[in-house]
Parts: structure tokens; C-alpha cells; sequence
């Protein structure tokens, strides 16, 4: 049964604690690539740590996520040591990553020089991240292009790039100017099929006359065709109208009280505690319950040896001594008369839900009222 209660656990990297050190170390190594003067260093830091952060975002196991997070961690700790201008190894690691001289970069410059179709060579040009990457994050936006200020190319590829992507922004011209002479043609054959009295689109709410052809109308900020500046258009008919929420004002035995909409459950933390505190009353039930009934055995043998004639003194000072521990024990876990009867379970409810019941009283009275318009 307790399975059924409780949600499903949530994933470690859906959970707030894991973005926020994500997060946070992400924004720092950031700052720390703003902080270089060289702007090669500074473009190569930013780019391979952005890069880096969303190839493994789609990191599920925990051992490896704590493991990008620990050459994070390096790298934050070199980008410190470089900034701070110590010994120079770690400056003289970065310059030689963003320049090419030892690295990714290195060996992607080899694959350029190595390629001898110069379609092949314009890729790596355009995107210099590996093809897992490439993969996982094919949007342009993602792309890193190499660095011309610290690399040759040949001018012919650069050419020849620039001829792709003129021809690539001649094709989208072409599509959009194609979708937008399809539209206007449908529009026109709309436009003449209504004004020649076409009964077929008098359910959409357009009516003879709904475009208008006078040109202040039509060229207009403000002018929808078929809507705005027609007199003979008429709203859709409303085929269903969604019905209100029903708002139940629910109270259980125990003192706990919030709203129920439309028969819903309530929020699993809600839940939870009302099932914390039944549990909670029913063994104070029980424990009533048992020193009730031992009393009264202890009272029911006294009669019986009464009965019978037998005197024990002792017997019966234990008794009353018991008698007395076991109603002492009853007024220690309920609720004495006179004082707050207010059960402590409620109020904290009503602390850390007040929030959530006035948003829903307010979206219930909302629609209550609309509800009552004429």
C-alpha cells in the first residue's frame, strides 16, 4: 500500500541541488574566460566550455556526471592559477590549446591539410567540435568555426564558403518567397469564392464582403483579413463552452481542510501528512484504548476478590498505584480540557500551504462569478 502513496523517485539530474551546482560551476568558469586579454584565449575558453557543458548535459549516471564535474574543477583551478600569473606552465597550457599547438586543434588542422576533397576541409572549417558533438547538437547556434585569427586558411576554401553560404541564403529566399506566393493564391481564391456568395464558408463566420480590396484598409497595420475593418464578419459559433470547476471545501476527522477541485486528489505533500497524522491518532487510539481496558481489569479482579472474601493488601495498593500510573499515562498523550485544541498538524499545514489554497480560492471565485454573470 505504501507504494501506491508515495510518487515515483525523481532522477538525480531533474533535482534542484544537482542544477545548482551545474549551474553554478558553469556561470564561474564563464567569468573566469571573460577575465583573459588575449581575445584567442578568451573565444577558445568560451566556446570549448560551453561546448563541453552541452555535449554532457545528456549525462544520466551519476559516476559520470561526478566525473565531468571533476575536470571542471581542474580546469576552473588552472584558469585560476593562469589569471594569477604564477609559475607560467598553466598560461603556456591555455596559449598552446587556443593556438594549436598541442590539442584538438592540432590535429583538426592536420585533418584540414590531410583532406583532399575541399568539401570535406570547408566542414571542419565551419564546425571544429568532434562528431559526437556534432551529433548530439546539429543547430548552427552550436557551431565553433576555426579561429582565422591564429590559423591560415587557404583563401580559395574561404571563398568557396562564403559561395555555400550565399547560395544556402539563396535557396531560403527561394522557399519563403515560394510559401508566400502559395498563400497569397490560396488567399485570392478565398477572397474571390466569398465574394461570389460560396455558402461553403459561412460556418467559418465569413460572410459576402469580408476582404476588403480598398487599399487603406489593406495596407493597414491593424488589417487582418476577413476580421479587422469588416462590418459583415461574424465570430465563430461556440459548438461547447467548458463548464466551471466544482470547488468542494473538504475537512477530514482529524481537523485538516483544503479544497477539491473537480473531484481531484489532493497534492502528494498534503496527502502525505494527512496519512502522518491518521497514523499518529490511531495509535493514540490504541494506546488509549489498552490502559482503558487494563484499568478496568485491574477494577474487575479487586470486585472479584471483594466477592470471595479474600484480603490483600498488598495486592490492592499495587493495584491503585498501577491504576493511578496507567491514568496518568492517558493525560500525558491527549489533549488536557481548557487548553488549545487545535491540532498542531493543522496549523503547520495551513503555514506552508497558504500560499496554494489562496491561489485556489481566488481561481475557484473566479469562476464562481463569471459563473453567476447573466
Amino acid at each position: 500500500m505504501a507504494g501506491y502513496i508515495f510518487r515515483p523517485k525523481q532522477p538525480f539530474f531533474r533535482q534542484l541541488w544537482h542544477r545548482q551546482r551545474i549551474l553554478s560551476t558553469y556561470r564561474k568558469l564563464l567569468r573566469q574566460a571573460k577575465q583573459f586579454s588575449d581575445p584567442v584565449e578568451k573565444t577558445y575558453l568560451w566556446s570549448w566550455i560551453r561546448e563541453r557543458f552541452h555535449h554532457n548535459k545528456r549525462q544520466t549516471s551519476p559516476r559520470q556526471v561526478d566525473s565531468q564535474l571533476s575536470d571542471a574543477m581542474w580546469t576552473q583551478l588552472v584558469m585560476a592559477s593562469a589569471l594569477s600569473g604564477g609559475c607560467g606552465q598553466e598560461k603556456k597550457l591555455i596559449g598552446d590549446l587556443a593556438y594549436g599547438r598541442r590539442g584538438w586543434l592540432k590535429d583538426v588542422m592536420v585533418e584540414i591539410g590531410r583532406f583532399n576533397h575541399p568539401t570535406k576541409a570547408c566542414q571542419l572549417i565551419r564546425d571544429v567540435r568532434p562528431r559526437s558533438s556534432k551529433i548530439h547538437q546539429p543547430h548552427r547556434a552550436y557551431w565553433i568555426p576555426l579561429d582565422l585569427r591564429a590559423f591560415s586558411v587557404p583563401p580559395g576554401m574561404l571563398q568557396r564558403i562564403r559561395e555555400e553560404d550565399e547560395a544556402a541564403r539563396r535557396h531560403k529566399r527561394r522557399k519563403r518567397e515560394r510559401r508566400e506566393r502559395r498563400l497569397g493564391r490560396e488567399i485570392q481564391a478565398m477572397t474571390n469564392a466569398i465574394n461570389n456568395g460560396n455558402t461553403a464558408l459561412r460556418e467559418s463566420g465569413l460572410l459576402r464582403d469580408a476582404f476588403s480590396y480598398e487599399p487603406s484598409v489593406m495596407y493597414s497595420d491593424c488589417y487582418i483579413p476577413g476580421v479587422v475593418g469588416n462590418p459583415a464578419w461574424l465570430p465563430p459559433r461556440i459548438e461547447a463552452q467548458e463548464d466551471p470547476p466544482v470547488v468542494q471545501h473538504v475537512r477530514t476527522s482529524i481537523g485538516y481542510e483544503f479544497l477539491r477541485i473537480n473531484a481531484r486528489k489532493p497534492p502528494h505533500w498534503l496527502g502525505a501528512r494527512i496519512a502522518a497524522e491518521y497514523r499518529a491518532v490511531t495509535k493514540r487510539l490504541l494506546k488509549h484504548e489498552f490502559y482503558f481496558y487494563m484499568i478496568r481489569d485491574l477494577q474487575l479482579e479487586e470486585e472479584f476478590e471483594a466477592r470471595l472474601g479474600v484480603e490483600d493488601p498488598g495486592y490492592w495498593v499495587f493495584a491503585r498505584n498501577y491504576r493511578e500510573y496507567l491514568r496518568y499515562k492517558i493525560k500525558t498523550f491527549t489533549v488536557p480540557p481548557g487548553e488549545d485544541v487545535r491540532d498542531k498538524g493543522v496549523l503547520r499545514m495551513l503555514e506552508t500551504g497558504r500560499e496554494a489554497y489562496h491561489r485556489a480560492e481566488d481561481f475557484a471565485a473566479e469562476h464562481m462569478a463569471d459563473d453567476q454573470l447573466p
